[in-house]
């Protein structure tokens, strides 16, 4: 019965971690038009509830598209190295595998962009792509770690009780 639950959880983190990275080349294979139309919404709506304070900043563009790849790259991150956990059951190797994973997807959405009518491919994209996958790796390696301690201190509770 774990065998079968293992698998449907590998197969189901699987799938989510390629849709993920489906819906970021996607992203990155639209025109600079149509990328101006997804963020330039979401500026201007953050903008409004801003303008309600009584305070002189706004956001750009600029800084909603980089915190979009930072986040999205997060999400990245926590779908990849959950199921890269999910199959070697090892918080050092899921580090080591799901970081230079990540970090080729980057590579490889930047170089997505050098084609689609206004893109270009930038390294500082790619950067702060790979920082949102070492950020979702870390919260999934402090969640997992967490809960690792939880289960000990719960079997040494049990020990001390069944003395």
């Amino acid at each position: 019965m774990k065998d079968k639950k293992n698998l449907t959880a590998r197969v189901i983190l699987t799938v989510l971690t390629t849709a993920a990275i489906g819906m970021i080349f996607y992203n990155s294979s639209l025109s600079a038009v149509e990328s101006t139309e997804q963020s330039s919404p979401l500026t201007d709506w953050i903008n409004s509830i801003l303008a309600t304070f009584p305070i002189p900043f706004r956001v750009t563009e600029n800084f909603i598209r980089k915190m979009a790849h930072f986040s999205e790259y997060t999400v990245l991150g926590l779908l990849l190295s959950t199921t890269v956990y999910q199959y070697r059951k090892d918080r050092k190797k899921t580090l080591l595998t799901a970081l230079p994973i990540g970090a080729l997807v980057a590579v490889c959405d930047e170089l997505i962009q050098i084609f689609p009518a206004g893109r270009s491919c930038q390294v500082t994209d790619m950067l702060i792509d790979t920082c949102g996958i070492l950020f979702g790796t870390l919260l999934v390696l402090l969640f997992i770690t967490i809960i690792d301690r939880i289960r000990k201190s719960k079997v040494t509770e049990r020990r001390k009780v069944s003395k």
